[in-house]
């Protein structure tokens, strides 16, 4: 069922004056730049808002805010959002990458996630991996498990299409690029910016425990179809 339950925890004189003991966010079934999630849940430290639109019913920082949320992203809902061009292009940004040689990058073309369980994510579909020398199409499948942030991540299966193979060079350094980014997932988005601490894989989802930073509460925020 989709709902958005926001609760301001002030009392009349604080917020007058500015102040909130903090605010519960918690929202099913929506949207934040057209990326659809499952759940969504976030409760602030002490903050300082903006008293008039308190009186209005809406909630404006004055100052940025950190927040310890909860996202629960669905396998259809990844899939959906990967066709999006600003994952597309954020996980280009991620997967560009410097070897002995030329800086690789790697952009998703056509990918599928699926989520069958026991920490295990199937990758399936077409990049293109561009060398600055050639750009290289390629169709590929992969089966890794993550376990957590803390554990490295398993790669239990790997095929790929071309003929020629892929350098032993760029598998290495894409594979030190990936555990960089496990050790330290940090991504920004306009006004958030979010640090994953705990990252839970589990059958059909996928759930993240993340220390946000808030410029502002998210205006674009709406239900899902």
């Amino acid at each position: 069922m989709d709902k958005i339950n926001l609760d301001v925890q002030t009392d009349l004189l604080k917020a007058v004056q500015g102040h909130a003991d903090g605010v519960y966010f918690e929202g099913k079934g929506l949207k934040l730049r057209d990326i659809r999630l499952s759940e969504i849940q976030f409760k602030t430290d002490n903050i300082d808002i903006n008293p008039l639109k308190v009186l209005f019913g809406e909630l404006e920082l004055d100052h940025p805010v950190n927040a310890e949320t909860r996202i629960v992203l669905k396998e259809a809902d990844i899939n959906q959002a990967l066709k999006l061009d600003l994952v597309r292009n954020l996980l280009h940004e991620f997967l560009t990458f410097h070897t002995e040689k030329s800086i690789i990058s790697i952009y998703p073309k056509n990918i599928q996630f699926r989520l069958p369980g026991n920490s295990k994510i199937i990758i399936e579909g077409e990049i293109i991996l561009d060398s600055e020398l050639e750009k290289k199409p390629l169709d590929l499948k992969a089966d890794v498990r993550l376990e957590s942030l803390e554990k490295p991540i398993l790669l239990d299966g790997f095929k790929c299409n071309t003929s020629k193979g892929i350098e032993l060079e760029i598998v290495v350094a894409l594979i030190d690029k990936i555990h960089k980014l496990r050790k330290s997932p940090y991504f920004e988005f306009k006004d958030v910016a979010l640090r994953i601490n705990t990252l839970e894989v589990q059958q059909g989802s996928i759930m993240l425990f993340a220390q946000a930073h808030l410029q502002q509460i998210p205006e674009n925020i709406s239900f899902a179809e």
